[in-house]
């Protein structure tokens, strides 16, 4: 049985899930990908880590830049859904970020499309932030892609909007609660009815370079949207380059 604070579990292993946001788009996946090797100048040769990888959407990107991929993701479904993707360099596991150990050390760490944030205690942040950390090469980078909370909080409290996907009703609602953006989802399908519910901490720039120096590494660079502009207050996102610092 999960925590009841560990919403993502049912959510993520929910059919639901997987409707409502079926039309990520492939194409975008790629082009962020793209920007980031670019813009920063990545090794292909290196192994890396998708965190919190989902149904394996940006592993593929990664897979066809890098010589190794591993994705790792909670959600069951989510890793039955990526082992669908049979690529010779991609390997998917299920496992906690929080406690993940897969015996190899990465060039780079990807935990993309607001997969931070989750939990309930910033012991936890911090958790999967150190085991980052221990699974990065010398100078190895963590890149975490994460909402804009500045711009959450101006634009997003009480919102409120219904999605019908093939006859199922999504009835959206979203506001802050204790510093967290709270988006509760109500499911009508037929005579069914389910509740769900996504919980995100609103972590500033300032919130995520106090994790970093606790958990070894420091801020290189932020960004503000998929093409790689620089952040400011208005962006759409929080985009960060965090580097592994040299051990004592």
């Amino acid at each position: 049985m999960s925590n009841k604070d560990d919403w993502f579990i049912d959510w993520f292993n929910s059919k639901y899930y997987h409707i409502l946001y079926k039309s990520r788009n492939k194409n975008e996946a790629n082009d962020f990908i793209k920007n980031i090797i670019s813009n920063l100048s990545l090794n292909s040769n290196e192994t890396v880590l998708d965190l919190g990888c989902g149904n394996g959407r940006h592993s593929i990107s990664l897979s066809e830049h890098f010589k190794l991929v591993d994705g790792i993701d909670i959600s069951s479904e989510n890793i039955t859904l990526a082992k669908k993707n049979k690529i010779e360099n991609l390997k998917f596991f299920i496992s906690d970020m929080r406690n993940f150990d897969t015996k190899t050390k990465y060039g780079y760490i990807f935990n993309l499309f607001t997969s931070f944030g989750y939990f309930k205690k910033n012991e936890d942040n911090i958790n999967v932030l150190k085991n980052c950390n221990n699974h990065l090469k010398k100078d190895g980078l963590l890149f975490i892609d994460f909402l804009n909370s500045e711009k959450i909080k101006m634009t997003i409290n009480g919102l409120k909007e219904t999605i019908n996907f093939d006859g199922i009703e999504f009835n959206i609602h979203k506001k802050i609660v204790d510093n967290y953006v709270v988006k509760t989802i109500e499911i009508v399908d037929g005579d069914l009815t389910f509740n769900f519910q996504e919980k995100v901490q609103l972590f500033k720039i300032e919130d995520f370079k106090t994790n970093f120096s606790i958990s070894g590494f420091e801020l290189l660079s932020s960004f503000g949207d998929y093409q790689m502009n620089p952040y400011d207050l208005n962006s759409n996102r929080l985009i960060l380059c965090a580097k592994k610092l040299a051990n004592d």
